[in-house]
């Protein structure tokens, strides 16, 4: 999979940019439209949460970010994997191409928001509430990109599993609201009852939530449970996504 995605890595950039400038064309906010979905649901939820629910979390819109963003990520990149393939049957059909770059650029296209996303929210909103930037924050990278190579490989087994059952899709956009409620994003594990925890903490999507708050809020390196999983889950995701979507795409031009 490597040596494809190098071999053809010119096609999987201009599958990325293609995606950006169709998006936001003839939109008279361009890219900030990117920038406006999340602050405006981080404004909701602050005041749903903080102020209504009264969640007892210091500095709780930069604890918020530090969750919803990756989240947005990672929902967004899973609803747009179960089209890749389908959606783009007439290139399938007409030209060879590994068929593994388009659910990656799928997810890259999201990447790439989320990044924009983080370089302008993160630095303000640490200096709004005056969050120190401590040793830890030195993990974000490369929790971002085990959280990236996750996601891909998810992707790739969505991406390869709608081409069988087109009601994955479906079942993809009603479940991901579902995980997203049970998982702390927005709410700290300390509010779940202690004896789940170790659950949550072992859990992926948990597991990486609580790992951006410990290191960009929380100022500490993860516990044990969660720097297993957060390393583990990556593994897991990739070879079984990689595997399931190399045994079925051979037969992807006749089933799209």
């Amino acid at each position: 999979m490597v040596h494809d995605l190098l071999r053809y890595r010119a096609l999987l950039r201009n599958l990325v940019a293609k995606d950006l400038k169709l998006k936001y064309r003839d939109s008279l906010l361009g890219v900030a439209w990117s920038l406006i979905h999340p602050l405006l649901m981080l404004a909701v939820y602050t005041v749903a949460f903080r102020f209504m629910m009264r969640v007892r979390v210091d500095n709780y819109p930069y604890f918020l970010l530090a969750g919803l963003l990756p989240w947005t990520f990672f929902a967004g990149s899973l609803v747009a994997s179960t089209h890749a393939i389908t959606a783009n049957a007439n290139l399938i059909k007409k030209v060879y191409f590994p068929r593994v770059v388009l659910p990656i650029a799928t997810v890259l296209f999201s990447f790439c928001q989320l990044l924009l996303g983080l370089l302008v929210f993160l630095p303000a909103l640490a200096l709004i509430s005056q969050v120190p930037l401590r040793a830890s924050a030195l993990l974000f990278a490369p929790l971002l990109l085990l959280h990236l190579l996750f996601t891909i490989g998810l992707a790739m087994f969505l991406a390869a599993a709608t081409v069988l059952f087109r009601d994955v899709a479906h079942l993809a956009e009603v479940l991901l609201p579902l995980l997203f409620w049970i998982t702390p994003v927005v709410y700290p594990i300390a509010m779940v009852p202690h004896r789940l925890q170790p659950l949550f903490k072992t859990a992926p999507l948990s597991a990486f939530a609580i790992a951006y708050q410990d290191v960009l809020v929380g100022g500490r390196v993860p516990d044990g449970l969660v720097l297993v999983a957060v390393c583990a889950w990556p593994v897991v995701a990739l070879a079984g996504g990689h595997a399931f979507f190399r045994r079925h795409s051979l037969t992807f031009a006749e089933q799209v």
